[in-house]
């Protein structure tokens, strides 16, 4: 696996990244980052308009969430503007999830919530990958 910042530094190139003057990153450019998947050899889509009954069941999903989404027993101030790894459901239907800025390993690695627990988080977008 290359380094983050190799990888950061592809999907700018393809266009998944802005740069704003003073040097930050803006979020994430979908077309940009599909674009540098399918480079890879890798398969990718942009879904829109979903909820999260529609999130493919086979495959990985980069969902665009709301980051209060480590914290889901509080109601959610919006929706999106931060990305989770979806990878599946559990036998209960939950949705499995990685957020890697959770700030406790729970809400970081393995993460399940019902699907409509989800929605109140969830943009309805996302990129499909596989």
């Amino acid at each position: 696996m290359p380094p983050i910042h190799d990888i950061r530094r592809g999907v700018q190139a393809a266009g998944g990244y802005l740069e704003t003057p003073e040097g930050d990153i803006r979020g994430l450019i979908y077309a940009g980052a599909v674009a540098w998947l399918a480079g890879q050899g890798i398969a990718a889509g942009i879904l829109l308009d979903l909820t999260a009954q529609d999130i493919p069941a086979q495959g990985l999903f980069l969902a665009s969430v709301h980051p209060g989404i480590r914290r889901p027993d509080l109601p959610p101030p919006g929706r999106g503007g931060h990305l989770v790894l979806v990878f599946g459901q559990d036998a209960a239907g939950a949705l499995r999830f990685h957020n890697p800025s959770g700030d406790t390993p729970a809400t970081q690695e393995d993460v399940r919530l019902a699907p409509g627990d989800f929605d109140r988080f969830f943009a309805g977008r996302g990129i499909r990958i596989g």
